[in-house]
């Protein structure tokens, strides 16, 4: 975030907030990131800008590029593949495998489970306290009892202070991902990594949970319906299911006869 703002502040320099307008954001955009898709544009120029402006009292209507939305797709993991890939992490590294079991069940993105305390860790309340999200807003996580269970044997014990994981984002740690996703035949798509954990959580609470886009944002994890909307697609709808109240059409028998009327003409 740091980079994408100083790549931001020297490309503005001393513009005045209050003079800047669509049309310089627009420009700005296409001469920092000329190749890059509409939606690298939005993330990288559109959202941060906005976040600024409004952050200093300017709240101008922003446009963001054409296209930036189209093809959004929520990548989560079915049970067997989230299975497959932390059993593998775990025999990889203990402490990597017990990390990813960790955002599997809470649904946390990845700074924020990086920064999780020793002190805001209570197994026997079975909560975790972030004190910071990315929205800037504490979150109290709920530990299921299966991450309890897992959380209890810690290759490293809590004796000890400081941060649970002792992971730092980077380069290291995408690639302990990376390989624990090849050897278990697991595939994250391009640019999505760690927070298909986020998104699998957020499919399970849908899919499992039996939580509608009001009950995800009542679970604290996301802030609006808009962001908790994304997850309806991973599970069939009550109404969709009014389909089973359709009259019966004997398409069996149909084929029946059919595979039987072509094996007497077969011989067969």
């Amino acid at each position: 975030k740091t980079r994408i703002v100083s790549k931001l502040l020297e490309h503005f320099q001393d513009i005045e907030m209050e003079k800047i307008t669509q049309d310089l954001i627009d420009e700005a955009a296409w001469r920092l990131y000329p190749n890059a898709t509409p939606a690298t544009r939005n993330r990288q120029v559109y959202s941060p800008m906005s976040a600024v402006l409004k952050a200093n009292g300017f709240h101008i209507p922003i446009r963001r590029p054409k296209g930036c939305r189209v093809n959004t797709r929520t990548f989560f993991f079915e049970p067997d593949e989230a299975e497959r890939l932390i059993a593998t992490a775990i025999e990889q590294e203990p402490e990597f495998g017990l990390f990813l079991t960790f955002l599997l069940y809470t649904g946390v993105r990845l700074n924020e489970g990086l920064s999780l305390t020793v002190r805001n860790l209570n197994l026997n309340e079975a909560r975790a306290f972030i004190e910071t999200t990315k929205n800037g807003l504490p979150r109290t996580l709920h530990l299921p009892p299966p991450l309890v269970a897992a959380m209890a044997n810690h290759p490293r014990g809590y004796d000890r202070q400081g941060k649970v994981f002792r992971y730092v984002k980077g380069s290291r740690l995408y690639r302990r991902l990376k390989r624990a996703a090849e050897a278990s035949n697991v595939r994250i798509p391009d640019g999505v990594s760690f927070h298909a954990f986020r998104h699998t959580y957020g499919a399970y609470l849908r899919r499992y949970g039996n939580l509608d886009t009001s009950g995800l944002v009542a679970s604290g994890a996301w802030l609006s319906h808009d962001a908790a909307r994304r997850y309806e697609h991973a599970d069939v709808t009550k109404a969709a299911k009014a389909s089973n109240n359709f009259p019966s059409i004997r398409i069996l028998g149909a084929v029946e006869k059919n595979e039987k009327e072509k094996h007497l003409k077969t011989g067969s």
